[in-house]
Formats: structure tokens, C-alpha cells, sequence
């Protein structure tokens, strides 16, 4: 249960981890198998097509991310009656700081994709794919797709709580 509480309070880590398990969880299929497994099976033309699709959308993904953490930004702590902030307000600073720590980890695992999806349309030219390439652009394709959940989730939040209480 702590370990639930550590990661509620750390959001940055679960994309983290998502990638760290998916990766080994990949690496240790594609080393076990006899044959390209994922996204190292398909055809070249296809691992081309999925790369260049990859590296637009992944892009396309930072530009909001990063736009989201700066909206999170700009909703700073409301004054209390006094002119002091409150306690709850405190909290709710806390927790925007929190979503704006996931995006930014989401950010970074969808800069890793757009740049070795960019690399890959040169480098993996053979029949068969480059299986540390292909784990790699898999694994962060997933890492930012569950922190991006997060993320979202989170930043709706912070949205319905500020003009609740607008």
C-alpha cells in the first residue's frame, strides 16, 4: 500500500515504470524468441510507414504536453478572503505540481520516440527490424500513452476544480 501512496505522490513514476517493465518485458521476449517479434517482424515498408507516422504524431503529442504543463502553470494558488492562500489551496498547488511532474516525464518519453523514430527511417533499412530500435520506440509509444492517461485525467481535474470554484 505504500508503494500505491509513493506513486500517487510521484506521478512522474508511472510512465517511468511502465517504460523500465515494458522494456524488459521486450527485450527479454525478443532475446528468447528465434524469430523478430512486435514491431521488428514487419515488413520494411511497413516499419518505414509506422516510423514516419510516429515521429509526426509523437511530436504533435509533445506540443500539447507541453502546452498542458504550461496552462498547469498559470493556475497558481487563488488568494484566501485575507489575501493569504489557504491551506486547501496549498494542497491543490500540490497536486498541480504533481500533473505537471507526469506530463513533463510524458514529454520526455515522447521526445525518445520522435527522435529514434526519426533516426530509425534511416538506420533500420534491413528486412528483418533492429529489435533495440523497434523495444525502444514500442516501449516509449506505451510509457507516453499511460502518462498521457494520467496527465489528461489530471489536468481535467485541475480544469473542473478551477472553474468550480470560479
Amino acid at each position: 500500500m505504500s508503494f500505491l501512496r509513493w506513486i500517487d505522490r510521484h506521478l512522474w513514476s508511472l510512465p517511468v515504470l511502465v517504460f523500465l517493465l515494458c522494456e524488459l518485458g521486450f527485450s527479454v521476449w525478443s532475446a528468447a524468441s528465434r524469430r523478430p517479434v512486435l514491431l521488428a517482424a514487419a515488413p520494411l515498408t511497413a516499419r518505414q510507414a509506422v516510423y514516419s507516422s510516429l515521429a509526426g504524431s509523437s511530436s504533435a503529442l509533445l506540443g500539447l504536453a507541453v502546452a498542458a504543463v504550461a496552462i498547469i502553470v498559470a493556475f497558481g494558488p487563488r488568494p484566501a478572503g485575507t489575501g493569504t492562500s489557504s491551506e486547501a489551496e496549498h494542497k491543490k498547488g500540490e497536486a498541480r505540481t504533481t500533473i505537471a511532474g507526469s506530463l513533463l516525464a510524458v514529454s520526455f518519453f515522447l521526445l525518445v520516440a520522435v527522435i529514434v523514430a526519426t533516426v530509425a527511417l534511416a538506420v533500420d533499412v534491413r528486412p528483418t527490424g533492429n529489435s533495440a530500435i523497434t523495444t525502444l520506440i514500442e516501449t516509449s509509444g506505451i510509457a507516453s500513452v499511460v502518462g498521457l492517461l494520467v496527465g489528461g485525467f489530471g489536468l481535467a481535474l485541475i480544469v473542473a476544480e478551477r472553474s468550480h470554484g470560479a
